[in-house]
């Protein structure tokens, strides 16, 4: 599996279990869900993008500047043992 599919399941992972949190704690967000549907499902898609977005940026800015080769050419020092 390529390194950019695991981030976005990591991402999914972790968003997924931020609005659980959120849906379950006792913060009335519940009846915000009931009474604003349209705008919670807005809410929850544009932070989706916004997080994968942030991520992605990051990753392309590591993939030019060459850290992110700098990163892979890095031995681990576990295997040296």
């Amino acid at each position: 599996m390529r390194p950019v599919f695991k981030i976005i399941i990591a991402y999914e992972i972790v968003f997924f279990l931020f609005w659980n949190i959120l849906y379950y704690s006792s913060s009335d967000i519940e009846n915000w869900f009931e009474a604003e549907i349209l705008t919670a499902i807005y809410t929850v898609l544009s932070t989706m993008i916004l997080g994968f977005t942030f991520i992605y940026v990051i990753y392309i800015s590591a993939k030019i500047t060459g850290i992110l080769d700098k990163v892979k050419s890095l031995k681990d020092p576990r295997k040296n043992f």
